[in-house]
């Protein structure tokens, strides 16, 4: 039983020391940002990992923390799109169509629901 647990902690911590940056699922293949308010961008990886993101011709770098998240504040940033996102860490995320722009979240009744195709 010792050595099964044993191995089994094992286990878990090699597939912890080998952990990919993950993103939120709001940070995604066609997310609007905001215009002229700073972007904040953040996530999961392991404490210490070093991770560099590109938009719009920049790089901008951080690295996980502690409690294995880290964070970036873009600054803001005019209308326009659509854009791409590269992270790079011991994994590579790409993330495309990217549009900056008004972002609206509006809540309500029955009567706010519009199919986009009706709108032709």
């Amino acid at each position: 039983m010792k050595k099964f647990l044993l191995s089994f902690i094992n286990c878990f911590f090699f597939i912890l020391a080998f952990a990919d940056v993950k993103l939120p699922a709001l940070v995604s293949k066609g997310m609007v940002l905001q215009r002229n308010k700073p972007i904040h961008i953040w996530g999961w990886a392991d404490a210490g990992e070093q991770i560099t993101l590109t938009f719009k011709g920049k790089t901008y770098q951080t690295e996980g923390q502690a409690d294995g998240k880290f964070s970036l504040t873009l600054p803001a940033m005019e209308a326009g799109g659509p854009y791409q996102m590269q992270l790079k860490a011991k994994n590579s995320i790409t993330i495309d169509d990217i549009l900056i722009g008004d972002v609206w979240v509006c809540s309500g009744q029955s009567n706010m629901e519009f199919e986009m195709f009706k709108a032709q």
